[in-house]
């Protein structure tokens, strides 16, 4: 069962208006295949599987309370849930990224996010860290969504916001990592650092986002470790948040994250337990490591997406 079960319901059912009810139970005992969520909006398990079980696990017992169906195109990839690790790293190639997030007005429509994160136990359970398309210039930006965590100590969230390709005209690179071994058996401490390199991968800028809690504020622990799920994702999201804004409006994003790093080794699929696509129709080409087409390294993911088929 995931961390957090209920609270992952709950945050669902406030931004999306969903409830169990509205999803179908066709697909409850897959793990692996595609998958209708309501309606025509469809998705695909690539991975489905629970390391402190040893087992395949069922769509209904971890991925459906996840499922954001009306937040446009976009997959997951999920670490166990374990101790064991305590960073994760990659690198954005700004050369090959492409992207349209605007309607047909020019005015824009959608947000994009080339993101790392976790799931955790405590109440402050998850982040969003990484690179972020969504203000209303069209830049590329580090993003931080701290989820109650609060403001980190070194920066302001403006300060994230303003970190972006703008400030950065010559970066052809951008690197993010999340690190929790800083936590100690008082303080639960989170560190994101953001960096926009040189095509000789020479630092241009870089600042860090350190949050401290309380111990158990965001991490249960064993062994005296935190525990702690990885998360990485791509999405193309309505703006708006609203469900009827998730249209065929014709936006796309290219992209990937390469050089994924889990401790110091490469993040590959074999440390991955949940991985999924959602809005399956409108994404064009998927590869998670080597789980999903056209593998390219197994520690890269990368996504197409265009929003041309209508959904919900």
């Amino acid at each position: 069962m995931p961390v957090r079960q209920a609270q992952a319901v709950q945050y669902m059912s406030k931004v999306y208006t969903f409830t169990n009810g509205g999803f179908t139970d066709k697909y409850d005992h897959i793990t692996k295949g595609r998958y209708v969520i309501a309606a025509d909006i469809d998705g695909y398990i690539y991975k489905s599987y629970e390391s402190a079980l040893g087992r395949e696990v069922p769509l209904k017992d971890h991925i459906k309370c996840m499922i954001e169906a009306n937040a446009g195109a976009h997959y997951y990839a999920q670490n166990a849930y374990t101790e064991k690790y305590s960073r994760i790293k990659t690198l954005v190639d700004l050369n090959k990224l492409k992207i349209n997030r605007r309607d047909q007005e020019g005015k824009p429509c959608r947000n994009a996010y080339i993101c790392l994160g976790y799931v955790s136990g405590g109440k402050c359970w998850h982040i969003d860290t990484g690179l972020c398309n969504n203000q209303e210039k069209d830049v590329w930006a580090a993003f931080f969504c701290d989820f109650g965590l609060g403001q980190p100590k070194e920066v302001t969230f403006k300060d994230i916001a303003e970190f972006n390709t703008d400030k950065y005209p010559n970066a052809r690179y951008f690197e993010t990592e999340v690190d929790i071994s800083g936590c100690t058996d008082k303080k639960d401490v989170v560190k994101c650092v953001y960096r926009f390199l040189d095509e000789n991968r020479k630092i241009l800028g870089e600042i860090a986002a350190t949050c401290e809690k309380e111990a158990g504020e965001v991490f249960t622990r064993n062994n005296g470790k935190p525990m702690v799920r990885f998360v990485r994702f791509m999405s193309l999201i309505p703006r708006t948040g609203r469900l009827e804004d998730d249209d065929a409006d014709g936006t796309y994003l290219d992209a990937a994250m390469e050089e994924l790093i889990l401790d110091g080794l490469p993040w590959t699929d074999e440390y991955l337990d949940y991985v999924w696509s959602v809005q399956e129709a409108n994404i064009t080409n998927l590869q998670i490591s080597n789980l999903g087409n056209n593998p390219l390294g197994n520690d890269i993911d990368a996504i197409s997406i265009i929003h041309n088929v209508q959904v919900g």
